[in-house]
């Protein structure tokens, strides 16, 4: 994606449990709409593995309250990282990184990074906004999306 202004934010957090049940539950991207605001659902077409596709609908605005992308898993690695990405005939490409590390016995910590193309902020606003303003706000998401994980992982 060299062509497109991409967007790029990363947040990293500590939850207190075994890095087995943090992956198993970070990567599925089944589980988004528990701690992404703007997941409405999410399906995988198979066992989540290398290659599996995923449809995520998401709210995007009240322009688009039901986006669907479709992601496939380009890279997967047990108990460490996942990564999803657009394929390349996609109108908005988006490249989701989701990596665990062990810290102790019970404390794991998470590596979320997200690439995505800024037009997608354009078409969900019908206008767009400045690369600063949208990396500010992504960061600001990141960083609530984490803490939202973190609670619902370290109270189940």
């Amino acid at each position: 994606m060299t062509n497109k202004k991409l967007i790029k934010t990363t947040g990293t957090i500590l939850v207190n449990k075994k890095l087995e049940s943090v992956f198993d539950f970070f990567v599925n991207p089944t589980n988004d709409n528990l701690w992404r605001t703007e997941i409405n659902k999410s399906t995988l077409a198979g066992p989540l593995q290398l290659g599996v596709t995923i449809h995520e609908y998401s709210y995007l605005s009240k322009k688009v309250p039901n986006n669907l992308i479709e992601l496939k898993c380009v890279q997967y690695d047990k108990n460490k990282l996942a990564i999803f990405e657009t394929p390349d005939n996609t109108q908005f490409y988006i490249k989701s990184q989701r990596q665990v590390k062990v810290i102790s016995d019970n404390s794991t910590e998470i590596i979320y990074t997200l690439d995505f193309d800024i037009d997608l902020v354009k078409y969900a606003l019908g206008f767009g906004l400045p690369k600063f303003i949208v990396s500010f706000k992504a960061d600001r998401d990141i960083k609530k999306y984490l803490r939202k994980l973190k609670t619902k992982l370290d109270n189940d």
